[in-house]
């Protein structure tokens, strides 16, 4: 009975681990959407967005 206790909490803990791991995940993937490429330019020495 211990044994069997012993083994739900773990995967209870697993399974936790794995819900917060991707909960990070999907906030880093609505981060790298506002990325924005630059370009030098030349006369001013600026870097301005891309058109």
């Amino acid at each position: 009975m211990k044994i069997l206790i012993l083994v739900l909490i773990v995967f209870s803990i697993l399974i936790l681990f794995n819900f917060f791991n991707k909960k990070r995940h999907q906030k880093k993937n609505n981060n790298e959407e506002k990325v924005i490429d630059l370009e030098k330019d030349p006369k001013t020495k600026e870097y301005k967005p891309k058109e």
